[in-house]
């Protein structure tokens, strides 16, 4: 068994897909590009906010900052009300926490966003000993995150797994000797075999199965 589960959160803890489109498409649209439909998401969700809207915008590098801040006052008033978490997510954490695995979140959702959230949902957001994201001062790697939180826990990446909905997160595990479980049921792998290239350790087809198999994970 693990000694510590780190958990993405767009995709894995909850679908946000509806509030990122939603503050997306409105954003785009005001800087005169045209929306984009909701299955445009897979494989974007996962990457840094910048590089979403580069990609499905064909938006230029001198944009992005005037995209960046209206998201966010859009995300602020509307985005965090449109979140669902998945259901058992909250039985699965539990599960895990009280076989004595820590539990960390790593996201490059904004930790104003994230900590909002998280006090909305409080009894998922008290099962968790830390959680990286990022801010106006601090844009990391998701490496990077993932390589704080261990330092933080004092846990040897070796010794956690991360478990993502994306290529992202799959190489960014990789890159930092950390094992991978990939939840099929967000919104970068479509199926397994999408996930298969990157040695994943687990395969989730629910939330629910985060606590059932990562427990038999070594």
């Amino acid at each position: 068994m693990k000694k510590l589960v780190i958990i993405g959160f767009d995709g894995t803890i909850a679908d946000t897909a509806p509030g990122i489109l939603y503050c997306m498409n409105t954003t785009a649209l005001s800087m005169g590009y045209t929306p984009v439909a909701h299955d445009a998401l897979y494989g974007v969700i996962g990457v840094s906010l910048e590089q979403g809207f580069m990609h499905l915008y064909g938006m230029k590098e001198d944009e992005i900052d005037y995209a960046m801040n209206q998201y966010s006052k859009l995300y602020s008033m509307k985005g965090e009300e449109m979140i669902l978490l998945y259901e058992d997510i909250d039985k699965s954490l539990k599960a895990l926490k009280d076989s004595g695995v820590k539990l960390a979140i790593v996201t490059q959702k904004n930790e104003k966003f994230i900590n909002n959230m998280l006090a909305v949902y409080k009894e998922i957001g008290e099962l968790f000993d830390t959680v990286c994201a990022t801010n106006v001062e601090r844009d990391m790697e998701k490496t990077d995150m993932l390589r704080k939180v261990c330092a933080d826990l004092e846990i040897e990446p070796a010794d956690a797994i991360f478990v993502g909905d994306s290529y992202v997160d799959a190489v960014a595990a990789g890159e930092v000797g950390m094992d991978f479980a990939a939840a099929l049921y967000g919104w970068g792998f479509r199926s397994q075999e999408d996930a298969a290239q990157y040695n994943c350790k687990a395969y989730l087809s629910s939330a629910a199965e985060i606590g059932q198999k990562l427990l038999a994970v070594e």
